[in-house]
């Protein structure tokens, strides 16, 4: 499904703010893909790196404090990241490239590109390998994240909307038609727990991750959505408690271009 690019430029520019404070599954995922990079990336290697989404800086200010010393070109789609990573990018070697990373023309000679939570918004992931395999180095490493065909499947359940999303075999595939060997690959599921349906709508829109397209919520079609998802998607706890369920697919890869 093609992306209305500036529908989710300006939803996730409108929602930076509390962006921080609820994306906890996204701000874990960004520290096991830094656990990942330092156990498999000499820092010394690495001169040359490119962060593609930064948005509040989850991975950027871990990238900068395991890869001190390399120059970064930083990328998001809306140049509000940068009031946000500004105060992780003191006295460190950045440039900016703003706009959408399948079409802005990237440097070459890049050592490591990073990337948390955002190639899953782009139209056609396999062409953006190939791009930005194009643009590195031999020996360089690619340490992205994703989400998998789970991600969501509530919300996707009962609208019919949602992303198209990848397995891990067919990003694998991809990765090796633009020369690059998989050097670890995981995936696993997180639910989260909301009081009612309309929290996770809300949980939704503050994370900007609703930036699909516009949708008009009427009164009855939000009541028929709340009846459906406590039929379909709730758990009670040892109390009793009635809670209900929004899950997060994460799909993390390291990769090494040949």
């Amino acid at each position: 499904m093609t992306q209305d690019k500036n529908l989710l430029k300006s939803r996730f520019a409108a929602n930076f703010r509390s962006y921080n404070a609820l994306a906890i599954v996204q701000d874990k995922i960004c520290d096991e893909l830094i656990r990942i990079m330092a156990a498999n990336i000499p820092e010394e290697s690495i001169k040359y790196g490119l962060e593609i989404g930064s948005g509040t800086g989850f991975l950027t200010h871990r990238l900068l404090t395991q890869f001190p010393q390399t120059q970064w070109q930083i990328n998001d789609i809306t140049e509000e990241s940068q009031k946000y990573i500004q105060k992780y990018t003191s006295g460190c070697n950045i440039n900016y490239i703003w706009g959408d990373a399948e079409t802005v023309i990237f440097p070459t000679g890049i050592d490591l590109i990073a990337s948390a939570s955002t190639i899953q918004w782009f139209d056609d992931i396999a062409t953006f390998f190939l791009k930005v395999g194009m643009r590195m180095n031999r020996g360089g490493f690619m340490a992205i994240s994703t989400f998998g065909k789970n991600n969501f499947h509530e919300i996707k359940t009962l609208t019919g909307e949602g992303l198209s999303y990848y397995t891990p075999d067919e990003l694998s595939i991809m990765l090796a038609k633009a020369e690059f060997e998989i050097i670890m690959i995981k995936e696993y599921t997180k639910q989260l727990l909301f009081d009612t349906p309309t929290d996770v709508l809300r949980h939704i829109k503050a994370t900007g991750v609703n930036s699909i397209r516009k949708t008009r919520w009427t009164k009855g079609r939000l009541a028929q959505f709340e009846t459906e998802f406590y039929k379909n998607f709730s758990i009670s706890d040892h109390t009793g408690k009635r809670e209900v369920t929004l899950t997060y697919h994460p799909i993390i890869i390291l990769a090494k271009k040949k």
